[in-house]
């Protein structure tokens, strides 16, 4: 109840509130569609669960949460508002004057709920989580497209709920808010790192969903204490489903091609070194 309180989740707004938001945030995403400042493209809603437990497992971009907002408005046209997932957010976002609230409205929960799912609200059925966490969307903007290492908790997560899971390929972040820098000196202060944005607005951008076929987990005796191997090996197969998607078009992104290049450089620069370590922060 403490840490309810301290993020102002006592008075968690109703499920018609929170419709109601989201269908305000669709309506902007629509304007600006119509403006053609976004275009907007969904691939694979064949694949998207009607019913039941669903957990969305995206990458993630950009120095603000776009991302999360256009795939809960995928979802949303196609099954309706009410299957719209609610998402994991950071506390420190969470407890930031306005948008802290605005978040919480639209369906954003504490991402330490989720790496304890007992925790979070039975009710809830669909959920949006973004593995990278914020060293994803965080990153600066000649690393587009390459993923940071997913946690394991949105398996463990759909273990505990008896969920399908959902890979989803999300293209237009990058270029919408991209990151110039990640700032690490705030990281004692707010507990988190921060993207220091490139420009202060969202960018014109091309907006892609892709939806793939469900991922569905074996059944394990004690799905509260899952097999740490098992969810491994899981996060590390849906993450390469993502990333394969993600290479695959990268053609037609030109931050993905420098991404690229400056990936070939630094493997080029670390085998002159002798230095065989993988970046542990790369996907």
């Amino acid at each position: 109840m403490a840490q309810r309180e301290a993020l102002g989740l006592v008075g968690r707004p109703s499920s018609a509130e929170r419709e109601a938001l989201v269908l305000q945030v669709g309506s902007a995403i629509k304007v600006l569609l119509r403006l053609k400042y976004f275009s907007f493209e969904v691939e694979g809603t064949e694949h998207l669960p009607r019913e039941g437990p669903v957990v969305y497992a995206q990458n993630h971009a950009g120095w603000f949460a776009l991302d999360t907002f256009v795939l809960g408005h995928a979802v949303g046209e196609t099954l309706g508002v009410s299957r719209t997932p609610y998402f994991a957010a950071h506390e420190s976002a969470l407890a930031a004057p306005v948008v802290g609230p605005f978040l919480q409205r639209l369906g954003g929960l504490p991402a330490s709920w989720f790496r304890n799912p007992e925790r979070l609200p039975p009710e809830i059925e669909s959920y949006g989580i973004c593995p990278e966490g914020v060293r994803g969307n965080c990153k600066p903007f000649w690393e587009a497209y390459r993923m940071r290492e997913w946690s394991r908790t949105f398996v463990k997560l759909a273990l505990v709920r008896n969920a399908t899971i959902i890979p989803v390929a999300i293209f237009g972040g990058e270029e919408c808010l991209p990151v110039a820098w990640t700032v690490k000196v705030l990281e004692p202060l707010i507990g988190s790192i921060v993207g220091l944005p490139l420009v202060p607005i969202p960018l014109p951008a091309r907006w892609k969903v892709v939806f793939h076929e469900p991922v569905r987990l074996a059944a394990q005796a004690n799905p509260s204490r899952p097999d740490r191997q098992y969810c491994t090996d899981v996060a590390r197969r849906v993450q390469g489903i993502v990333q394969e998607t993600l290479d695959w078009e990268a053609h037609s992104h030109p931050l993905a091609q420098l991404s690229s290049f400056v990936s070939q450089l630094k493997d080029r620069g670390a085998g002159e070194t002798g230095d065989d370590d993988p970046d542990p922060l790369l996907g």
